[in-house]
């Protein structure tokens, strides 16, 4: 029942996006390149959760050379408008939560969210090659590469169009894609896995594209004490998080585990809810969330100190399971 109701949306949001995307083709919409700086665009094909920030983060930790690095974000969920440089007292508010937490992890790195991306690079301060986060389809700016990132387990090739699926654009959109990062795949991958992943990304391009395979690692809580607790309360206000809540399993006793919607706003009674929790909870008891909630909860938690006392997040990163020389060899040619 649910198919039939989406269907038609489906199709008609399906028709806008081919025809603007057509429009963009045919140069009547027009399209800035830049000569400088180098404009690497990190995207996706599917609404949230594919990991493009963990992909922003490794590239920025593991750069080759000694460009001049800077990230420019749309800062979803911010109440401000225009272009606004992030520092390390900014607020979720003011600038998103993934552009702060970029920041948290860089602090001495340029970091800057602007809706209209051209106005925002023209606006940046000077560097020598700028991520663009989540701007594949923000196509007044072109590319000098653009990386689209797709879960191995829900590929953007085997997904349909909103609000039927998940897809922002036609999987044929892939075919502007320099290179396909395929994120969250198990450690061990086959070659049959990895040929029918490569067969779901033809079927769109009809060429070969460079598909390149990464999971994620997660470290130690970070939080109040070095000593961590044993027993957990989770939370998580992220797109996806089912890879947050297995790991986080295994780091001892789980007392309780909330979603919130992704790029959730805490209100007033929740942290209240939170701080009045946190006070009857033992030395041995904490909360875990991710680093976006933790970046979203900063400033607030300053006046509730019991939940300041109990708060932990949990750090990740992508890693490459194989062919990271390759990745950087090709990224250094192209």
């Amino acid at each position: 029942m649910k198919q039939i109701i989406t269907f038609l949306p489906s199709l008609l949001f399906g028709l806008i996006t081919y025809v603007r995307n057509k429009l963009f083709d045919w140069g009547i919409l027009p399209s800035t390149l830049f000569d400088k700086p180098r404009v690497i665009v990190v995207g996706n094909l599917s609404v949230g959760g594919t990991g493009k920030s963990p992909l922003v983060t490794y590239l920025v930790q593991n750069w080759r050379g000694n460009d001049r690095l800077g990230i420019l974000s749309r800062g979803y969920g911010r109440k401000t408008k225009g272009y606004v440089e992030v520092n390390v007292e900014s607020t979720a508010d003011e600038v998103g939560d993934e552009p702060l937490a970029y920041k948290t992890v860089f602090p001495e790195l340029p970091v800057a969210v602007c809706e209209k991306r051209t106005e925002g690079v023209q606006q940046m301060p000077e560097v020598d090659v700028l991520l663009l986060d989540d701007a594949f389809q923000h196509r007044s700016i072109k590319g000098s590469v653009n990386l689209v990132c797709s879960t191995f387990s829900q590929p953007f090739y085997a997904d349909s169009m909103l609000p039927q699926g998940r897809l922002r654009e036609s999987a044929k959109g892939i075919k502007r894609a320099d290179a396909v990062i395929v994120t969250r795949c198990p450690g061990i991958l086959t070659k049959e896995q990895k040929s029918n992943f490569a067969q779901g990304v033809l079927r769109n391009t009809k060429q070969e594209k460079p598909i390149f395979y990464t999971g994620v690692r997660y470290g130690k809580p970070q939080g109040p004490r070095e000593h961590l607790p044993t027993k957990w309360s989770l939370f998580a206000g992220i797109a996806d998080p089912k890879p947050f809540f297995t790991h986080a399993s295994t780091l001892g006793q789980i007392q309780d585990e909330v979603i919130y919607g992704d790029h959730h706003r805490f209100t007033e009674i929740e942290l209240l809810e939170l701080e009045q929790q946190a006070k009857m909870m033992s030395g041995d008891e904490g909360y875990l969330t991710t680093h976006k909630d933790y970046v979203r909860l900063m400033t607030q938690i300053k006046d509730l100190p019991n939940l300041a006392n109990h708060l932990y997040y949990l750090p990740m990163e992508m890693y490459f399971i194989d062919q990271e020389e390759q990745f950087w060899d090709w990224l250094g040619k192209i």
